[in-house]
């Protein structure tokens, strides 16, 4: 029986979670430009992308906060403020220490490494003053297509509503542009990622 989740099922993740975390985005991304960039080869894609979404995670914690669609954690949002200075290099490397990063070699930091400034650029750009940022948003395969990514992205514009700040993202999957719109986020930017084949777009949403 399909069991639908709810905004009131969405709890907040602690530092305990990272891990697991890590595997549920792994799952869930495994397939998206970005992590194909990264890992142009299947199997060492599925066994080292998780070392990926653990640091994201635990950049996460120290500056932002991570919701799960339910203690089953089916669906992940990584959200970061930003006024919590998430760019620190020392938070960085903290965190890529915790989540053991260097297991997915030089050869996926080379490959990522254009996205990653490119997106950084595009985000000083479009967002430089106070902010939410949606870092991540994933959905386990074998809950996706209930909803989920939804409930994960509305508690956050509901919870944010008195504060009322503009919501930045970026995406590199064209079908999750059309996602966002119906959730009131609008293109600001698109286009190619320098030295990649991998397209980008750029999204807010503002109150």
């Amino acid at each position: 029986m399909l069991i639908l989740i709810k905004i009131e099922n969405v709890i907040k993740l602690n530092k305990n979670h990272i891990n697991r975390v890590g595997e549920v985005l792994g799952r869930a991304l495994a397939e998206d430009p970005v992590s194909l960039q990264a890992f142009p080869e299947k199997n060492e894609r599925h066994e080292n992308i998780k070392y990926v979404f653990r640091m994201a995670s635990c950049i996460g914690m120290r500056y932002g906060e991570i919701y799960a669609s339910s203690e089953k954690l089916e669906g992940i949002a990584i959200w970061i403020h930003s006024q919590g200075n998430f760019k620190k290099r020392w938070g960085n490397l903290i965190c890529a220490i915790k989540a053991k990063v260097w297991n997915m070699g030089f050869q996926a930091s080379r490959l990522i490494n254009p996205i990653m400034e490119y997106n950084k650029e595009m985000h000083n750009k479009h967002a430089p003053g106070k902010h939410l940022y949606l870092q991540t948003l994933g959905v386990d395969p074998k809950h996706q297509y209930r909803g989920i990514g939804s409930v994960l992205v509305n508690h956050m514009i509901e919870k944010n509503r008195e504060n009322a700040l503009p919501i930045y993202l970026e995406t590199s999957t064209e079908r999750n542009v059309g996602f966002y719109k119906r959730l009131g986020f609008k293109v600001i930017d698109e286009g190619i990622v320098p030295e990649t084949a991998v397209k980008q777009w750029y999204l807010l949403k503002e109150y």
